[in-house]
């Protein structure tokens, strides 16, 4: 029987630098020009042996999903593609809501699938872990590696890349979730590429963020949320140097070369009613 000593792993959550959706492609994804980055900030998953099975469980927010949670089916995808069942028990610490654009979910399923290869032995690379992780989601290839890359297709055609600064990240979370699907259906775009990608460098400066970022689900969203359009507003107010739409939302985050001014600005948002967390970038 395979047993191992209890130990946990960190799901960090991201933020999209940029994001362009390029157009709609004739099966119904969108393809996208896209830089993710990974923050300290996100959810933890606890690992225990078990006798005879799988358990699962979560604490933290309460969030209804069904019975039909991401790290469940990371388990069971991993199983299946493996032959390996790992007996164990799973207990997930959630601290990322959904529908705020910050792919929490898709970070608890990556950090699955790396537990398991790394429980089980079974040696998956890196290479084989993302094609694993893209069967259970678009943004699920980026937190095998995380840190900072450079993504397109639907997502999962990962580049890393490199940022010259290591800034102070404020994320502020209304309380409205944005849903995905109708973010994109606010976007009218039709089955042909209608955007060019961004050409940038490698290593990438506050002059390419400032300059050439932008998330192209702001509009729309903004229409909508008059509220998160007003955060995006008082982020820069408060003396942010860029500030964005995470995602399709509904998180806005804003960066601060001043941490001191990144921490007023968290307990001014918290005093309107947000939940605001103040984090930095990982890799």
């Amino acid at each position: 029987m395979l047993t191992f000593q209890p130990f946990s792993i960190d799901a960090h959550c991201k933020i999209n630098l940029s994001l362009r959706i390029l157009g709609q492609r004739p099966d119904g994804y969108h393809n996208l020009d896209t830089i993710f980055q990974e923050l300290k900030f996100g959810d933890t998953l606890h690992f225990e042996s078990h006798d005879t099975r799988f358990e699962f469980s979560m604490t933290g927010l309460a969030i209804d999903d069904g019975g039909n949670n991401i790290v469940i089916r990371a388990y069971d995808l991993f199983t299946q593609t493996t032959g390996r069942k790992v007996k164990c028990r799973v207990r997930l610490e959630k601290r990322v809501p959904p529908g705020t654009g910050l792919g929490g979910g898709s970070a608890d399923g990556a950090a699955m699938l790396k537990a398991l290869n790394q429980i089980s032995g079974a040696g998956l690379a890196d290479e084989q872990l993302i094609e694993l992780a893209a069967k259970l989601g678009a943004d699920v290839p980026f937190f095998i590696r995380g840190g900072i890359q450079h993504g397109s297709g639907i997502g999962e055609v990962l580049e890393p890349v490199e940022m010259d600064f290591r800034d102070p990240v404020l994320l502020v979370i209304p309380p409205v979730q944005v849903s995905t699907k109708q973010a994109f259906e606010g976007l009218r775009l039709e089955l042909t590429d209608q955007w060019a990608p961004v050409t940038f460098r490698r290593l990438l400066t506050k002059a390419d963020v400032t300059q050439l970022f932008e998330n192209h689900f702001e509009p729309s969203v903004f229409h909508t949320y008059p509220q998160i359009s007003k955060i995006k507003a008082d982020l820069f107010d408060r003396d942010a140097w860029f500030a964005s739409l995470s995602g399709s939302g509904s998180t806005v985050y804003g960066v601060f070369e001043d941490r001191k001014l990144a921490e007023a600005a968290q307990s001014f948002f918290q005093r309107q009613g947000n939940t605001a967390v103040l984090t930095e970038p990982v890799g």
